[in-house]
């Protein structure tokens, strides 16, 4: 059945003129083939993309929507694409392409990345919580998102401190320890942040890594330089943000690139949850160190 000469029903105008700001899908399950130093890496990724509707029109062709990720994935498997930040740069110029009326695409990935751990020998392979945006204007704004979470280990200051003089001890004392969720969530303009970066600023900020696997000995090390760094949530978040700033501040990302750190603590001594936030620039970054270089 030909269908080329049916009404365009979406082309209609609405009953109420009125603009939608966000139309199109969500949650569509897809696997994007990328080539690393490593070798093939294969992503599980679950999709969002949306687009806005002028308020002359009564729908959106989300048809289009799923065709341009295919298109893209299809084409990234077959060119073997470096990486998952260049499939979802070319899904959504094609979702801009497919939407002559729209003025704005943007393009939402959550999937996970595998990383090393590298504290034991030999080391582990742990899992990173991704998510990747990707927002354009017809006008040419760019604006592209990069976040990742893992878990580590934190170990309180204070209750190490306390335990040290009430106990008349000096060094490496009990404490409380728990399990802290950290994100670093970078939004720059153009283009995207690699994730490793974000992953290894994240594993430095924790007093001590945590591992799908570990030995005796391996408990006793993590224990030991768990217990040599211990540091409040405050800290852990402080350090995120000092080690995304040094890994990018020679790498010509601009001085507008937003940095947003959040940690929660799953408390192992209360019956709540410890938290903390941090948003910044590069370049309130950088101005702070040419302060401090200065004094």
């Amino acid at each position: 059945m030909d269908v080329s000469n049916f009404k365009d029903v979406q082309r209609d105008e609405p009953d109420i003129p009125m603009e939608i700001d966000k139309v199109g899908v969500k949650g569509v399950r897809r696997k994007i083939s990328t080539i690393t130093p490593k070798g093939n890496f294969f992503y599980d990724v679950v999709l969002d993309a949306f687009v806005d509707l002028p308020k002359d029109m009564s729908g959106t062709h989300m048809s289009r929507d799923v065709e341009a990720l295919a298109e893209a994935i299809e084409e990234a498997n077959k060119e073997k694409s470096s990486s998952l930040e260049e499939v979802l740069n070319d899904i959504s110029n094609r979702l801009m392409m497919k939407h002559k009326y729209a003025t704005r695409v943007e393009l939402i990935a959550k999937t996970q990345h595998q990383y090393e751990e590298n504290f034991t020998d030999p080391p582990t392979n742990e899992m990173a919580n991704v998510t990747i945006a990707v927002t354009k204007d017809r006008n040419g704004k760019d604006r592209r998102s990069v976040k990742v979470e893992i878990p580590g280990l934190s170990v309180c200051p204070c209750a190490q401190q306390t335990y040290q003089e009430a106990e008349g001890v000096e060094c490496q004392a009990p404490s409380h320890t728990q399990r802290v969720n950290l994100s670093i969530d970078l939004t720059t303009r153009d283009k995207l942040v690699r994730i490793g970066w974000l992953i290894d600023a994240a594993r430095k900020s924790f007093s001590a890594p945590i591992s799908s696997l570990l030995k005796r000995d391996d408990e006793y090390k993590l224990l030991k330089k768990a217990y040599s760094s211990p540091k409040f949530i405050e800290d852990l978040v402080r350090h995120a943000v000092y080690y995304c700033g040094q890994t990018l501040k020679d790498k010509e990302y601009p001085e507008d690139t937003e940095i947003n750190v959040e940690a929660e603590s799953l408390e192992s001594i209360h019956p709540h949850n410890a938290y903390a936030r941090r948003e910044t620039t590069i370049g309130n970054l950088l101005k702070k160190e040419r302060d401090f270089e200065a004094d």
